[in-house]
């Protein structure tokens, strides 16, 4: 299966990596240190912003803006530099990461605080702790605690909601449909000179923003950059009836 292309874009992304086969590649303090040390340093020499995080055994979810067209070379930087430190520290040799890192550039807003709660819920979902306030090694800890990482999420946007109230937020559950769009992401049209295109808007947007007109929405859908064969799948019809829907408005 061919990979995905690489926006590298400023935007918003969550970004996820594992370690290779499953393994565990944070296991004591000092390596959860190492990487929340390189997470800081990322920040200042690629200018990133980090608005949540949670660095679990086996892997790590970030929620990251990037303000310059440096998505790669940054998780270049925290990806490499951690596993050369942790293969020299035991003794190991190979490859410590899966792969190249997973990167899911977000929607908008909604988008956004969802991807938060996920992130910031994970050490709970897994057992890991009892109280979503207790695991060390993410976002809402760093808020809650004063430590020499706190810098890392100085300017995320998790910090413009009451601590109290964002503690009651995310002990409320995602529903079965939010975490369903999780991991959805913008569309990425290749254009003609290979450049690539990110359409922000989903299929869903066109039909709110002309719900009396669907001939009208799958036009600006198209135009944007969605396939038919897309949108036919988005309200559960034939291409065949997408078709028609757009002769019978050419007929209108």
């Amino acid at each position: 299966m061919a990979r995905k292309p690489r926006v590298n874009d400023p935007g918003f992304y969550h970004i996820v990596n594992r370690g290779v086969n499953g393994a565990e590649i944070f296991i004591e303090k000092e390596d959860y240190y190492k990487f929340l040390s390189l997470m800081l340093k990322t920040k200042y020499d690629y200018n990133i912003t980090f608005h949540a995080f949670t660095i679990l055994p086996n892997h790590y979810h970030l929620l990251i803006q990037t303000h310059e067209a440096n998505l790669s070379e940054a998780m270049r930087l925290l990806n490499s530099a951690y596993a050369a430190w942790y293969n020299y520290k035991s003794g190991r040799i190979g490859h410590l990461w899966k792969g190249r890192f997973d990167s899911f550039m977000l929607f908008d807003e909604d988008h956004f605080w969802k991807v938060v709660k996920y992130i910031e819920r994970n050490a709970l979902v897994l057992g890991l702790v009892d109280d979503i306030t207790q695991w060390p090694y993410q976002s809402l800890y760093l808020r809650l605690h004063k430590t020499k990482f706190n810098e890392i999420i100085e300017g995320s946007k998790i910090l413009s909601k009451p601590v109290d109230e964002y503690i009651e937020w995310l002990n409320k559950p995602l529903e079965k449909f939010e975490i369903e769009e999780i991991y959805k992401e913008p569309k990425i049209v290749k254009m003609e000179d290979g450049s690539l295109k990110v359409v922000r808007k989903k299929i869903a947007d066109f039909f709110n923003e002309f719900p009396d007109n669907k001939a009208k929405a799958i036009k600006e859908a198209k135009k944007a950059g969605y396939k038919y064969t897309e949108i036919a799948r988005y309200l559960g019809v034939s291409n065949s009836y997408i078709q028609k829907i757009l002769k019978t408005s050419k007929e209108d």
